[in-house]
């Protein structure tokens, strides 16, 4: 009898584990290489196509090789798929490709190192051009709030705290400095707490700190429609693809808040990225 309880209890074990098996994520924030951004604060002088550069770059792949994730998501459109795709394969079957952007110099170049059977997948979103009710919808009150800043001559230069001028000129400071470091040092310096948090400040509640003219509410929401969006395309791909790792390599701003979407998910586990990163 005993050793009928001891069967049933290891098999509910081993049942109950398999099913509380999550998948493992690896949130990495990254600058847009080569000044591949519409971003008001960006590298344009890091190189990165140059031996020393390429050399910094394989020194993070082979920390990220590691991990071994099974799907690699990047920021771009999913309508830009055909395209990474085509990269991917061309890049696996020897092509020289002289792309700068991250999206290439780590996503696919770790994609044909990991051996994966396909590229990175893409998760970006932008509200234009609109596609369902919902987004249609929003664009009206996106277009009427620009609307009202014109027929009120609102202008673009709004008070700012002393608290955001101080954040945005750190991140100004260490912007500029980017390309005289390692790569490695930068990746760390993207991913740590502190940083982090500075860049959702900046990107989403510094705003906050003055709205003289009643509008920034919307402004901070405005901006993290985007993160929901790209935390949608992601959980609904990790959920029909059920990979064991993931990484998502996407510009640092986005980072904290996915990282609060996703690790509230019953299916995900956040992995530490600075253990990655030493």
């Amino acid at each position: 009898m005993n050793k009928i309880l001891l069967t049933i209890f290891l098999l509910t074990f081993y049942f109950y584990g398999q099913a509380q098996e999550k998948t493992e994520v690896l949130l990495l924030g990254t600058y847009h290489f080569g000044g591949n951004t519409t971003d008001s604060v960006k590298v344009t002088n890091d190189n990165i196509l140059g031996k020393k550069k390429q050399k910094e770059i394989d020194i993070v792949l082979n920390k990220l090789e590691k991990f071994k994730p099974d799907e690699i998501y990047i920021e771009n459109e999913p309508i830009q798929q055909v395209f990474w795709d085509s990269i991917f394969t061309e890049y696996k079957n020897g092509t020289d490709i002289k792309i700068k952007n991250e999206l290439f110099q780590i996503a696919t170049k770790l994609a044909v190192r990991l051996n994966l059977n396909h590229g990175a997948t893409c998760v970006d979103w932008h509200i234009k051009p609109e596609k369902t009710f919902a987004e249609k919808e929003y664009i009206k009150l996106f277009d009427a709030m620009n609307n009202y800043y014109l027929q009120n001559n609102i202008p673009d230069d709004e008070p700012q705290s002393k608290y955001e001028k101080e954040i945005i000129q750190k991140v100004k400071d260490f912007t500029k400095s980017m390309s005289d470091l390692e790569l490695i040092d930068v990746y760390r310096k993207l991913n740590s707490k502190s940083y982090l948090n500075e860049m959702f400040y900046t990107n989403i509640t510094s705003f906050l700190d003055i709205d003289e003219y009643n509008m920034n509410v919307f402004w901070s929401q405005n901006n993290m429609i985007r993160n929901v969006n790209i935390y949608q395309n992601i959980i609904q791909d990790i959920l029909k693809t059920k990979p064991k790792r993931v990484l998502v390599l996407i510009g640092v701003g986005h980072i904290k808040a996915l990282k609060n979407y996703l690790e509230v998910h019953p299916t995900i586990k956040i992995v530490d990225t600075e253990k990655y990163l030493e």
